[in-house]
């Protein structure tokens, strides 16, 4: 299956989502199409199990980040969690920008792409052991915009600027942006 999976990946890729198909998946993955329907009924869930993996990807990166600043002051967690994201968007920006630019938000396909929600979640928890006296809506506003703001960032630059991605510019940029906005805030 992640023959599949991987197929399916440099098939995007190369010919884009509306002409990627079951056929050349199989192909490209030396399997039959039976084979493959064994697996994947159609595009969209072989897409839709593609996004999963990439989605998960990206979450254990900022989980991992976010683990390993827990005993950091707030700069050195939101240091470590642009960087994660960074990082993550950096492992295949190709396909992330096939999936930004061209696949459907719909059925399967949408709930795959859930990952805002995922990402503001574990910053809230994060935010919210770090300052339990705050009111709970304001460290959730702070963790949706932190969330909104990284992920627009990396988004455009894996579209218009992915070197900004290799040469740590966009780190630097964000963290110029959200420190100051996080000390505003006292979290």
């Amino acid at each position: 299956m992640q023959s599949i999976l991987e197929a399916t990946a440099q098939v995007l890729v190369a010919q884009g989502y509306e002409k990627t198909n079951t056929g050349a998946v199989a192909e490209r993955a030396g399997v039959s199409i039976g084979t493959l329907y064994q697996y994947y009924p159609n595009k969209q869930s072989l897409v839709a199990d593609l996004i999963g993996l990439h989605v998960a990807e990206l979450v254990e990166t900022v989980r991992i980040a976010l683990t390993r600043s827990r005993s950091l002051p707030v700069d050195g967690m939101l240091r470590a969690v642009v960087k994660a994201s960074i990082d993550a968007h950096r492992m295949n920006p190709a396909l992330h920008k096939v999936i930004i630019e061209q696949v459907p938000r719909e059925g399967k396909l949408a709930d795959a792409l859930g990952i805002s929600q995922r990402l503001g979640e574990m910053l809230f928890d994060d935010l919210r052991q770090r300052h339990a006296g705050l009111d709970p809506q304001r460290v959730r506003l702070a963790a949706f915009v932190l969330e909104t703001t990284i992920e627009a960032l990396t988004h455009r630059a894996v579209i218009e600027g992915p070197d900004w991605l290799k040469t740590g510019q966009l780190q630097r940029e964000a963290l110029a942006l959200l420190g100051p906005y996080l000390a505003v805030l006292g979290v």
